[in-house]
């Protein structure tokens, strides 16, 4: 039997009785105003934690100069009806931020499993350069902390052509 309890912002102990079960509220963690707590009869059986970024497995990618590359950025998380944040970086600041006129554009935020995976993507509409020389930094934010995940591009040496 598991239950979950939104609480408004109390530090005080509270008693519950969910499917029949007391269970006894000791296990707190503060996010945004709320209390996120997940108990198993009477035991908790997970506490929030930081996001965890699953995706992209590589921090270095070869692409050709010219050419458009998506980066996709996935996230756990961890923290159901959590008011998680997930966004793209280039160079430390946000790509509308940046000089690219548009060419590097972050796409909207979706999401997976009920709200517990987190999806967001870069689009570089052309790779230039200055691309090569540039550092994107996918980021996730919770109630509890942040988990950030750099991916620099490389030059792929060599191009097939059917010419």
């Amino acid at each position: 039997m598991f239950a979950y309890i939104v609480i408004p912002n109390t530090s005080e102990q509270k008693e519950s009785l969910v499917g029949g079960v007391d269970m006894k509220l000791s296990s707190i963690v503060k996010a945004l105003g709320s209390l996120c707590l997940l108990f198993a009869d009477g035991a908790p059986v997970s506490e929030d934690e930081s996001p965890e970024i699953i995706g992209p497995a590589r921090v270095q990618i070869k692409v050709h100069p010219g050419e458009q590359l998506l980066l996709h950025c996935d996230a756990f998380t961890n923290c159901e009806d959590d008011e998680s944040l997930i966004y793209w970086l280039v160079n430390g600041s946000f790509p509308e931020d940046t000089l690219s006129s548009g060419r590097i554009v972050e796409l909207s935020e979706s999401t997976l499993e009920e709200g517990a995976i987190l999806q967001r993507s870069l689009l570089l509409k052309n790779v230039t350069s200055e691309d090569l020389k540039s550092t994107f930094t996918c980021v996730v934010t919770n109630a509890v902390g942040m988990a950030q995940k750099n991916i620099k591009l490389t030059a792929k040496t060599g191009r097939c052509s059917n010419n």
